[in-house]
């Protein structure tokens, strides 16, 4: 029993991988923007911050960068607004905003 559960929990990683492989092969970003990010204290803030712009409809590339407070994401703005994606920061528990060129 336990061996089933467990082959099912490694089908569903495989599965959600493979699924947000396809999904940012299939985004197409027709803008990049710079967020400043507020409240990151290690980079476990900054994978999760990455990990959920990943997630979020229309992103093709996101980086976060601790050191800097800031993320580069690389969206299609058909899908996506730099509003939205300063909830999903703010979803994550963090304060983002447009970042000065």
């Amino acid at each position: 029993m336990k061996i089933r559960i467990l082959l099912a929990v490694v089908a569903g990683l495989l599965t959600t991988a493979a699924q947000a492989a396809d999904k940012s092969a299939q985004v197409t970003a027709n803008t990049t923007n710079r967020f400043a990010i507020t409240g990151m204290t290690c980079n476990g803030c900054a994978g999760g911050i990455k990990a959920e712009l990943k997630l979020a409809p229309g992103v093709a590339f996101a980086e976060v960068s601790l050191t800097n407070k800031l993320a580069i994401v690389a969206y299609d703005t058909n899908r996506t607004s730099s509003a939205k994606l300063i909830k999903v920061i703010k979803e994550a528990g963090f304060e983002g905003q447009l970042a000065k060129p």
